[in-house]
């Protein structure tokens, strides 16, 4: 479970963020989830970072924490 995504995502819904990032909800969801992008690809990150307004080292280092 990604627990830092879902703070950032705080009240928007995973079908806002999904439109901003490209993807359907459902992939969305599997990402929050844990269960797609277990290792993100830098398209990803970048995007992610791009729609949270912080940067892919955020984006890093968040995931890194997680993993830890």
């Amino acid at each position: 479970m990604r627990d830092w995504l879902i703070k950032l995502r705080g009240n928007a819904t995973q079908s806002e963020i999904a439109a901003r990032l490209g993807i359907t909800q459902q992939y969305y969801s599997y990402i929050e989830n844990g269960d797609r992008q277990k290792k993100m690809d830098i398209q990803i990150c970048e995007k992610i970072a791009e729609v949270f307004n912080i940067t892919v080292a955020d984006v890093i280092r968040l995931e890194s924490e997680r993993s830890s």
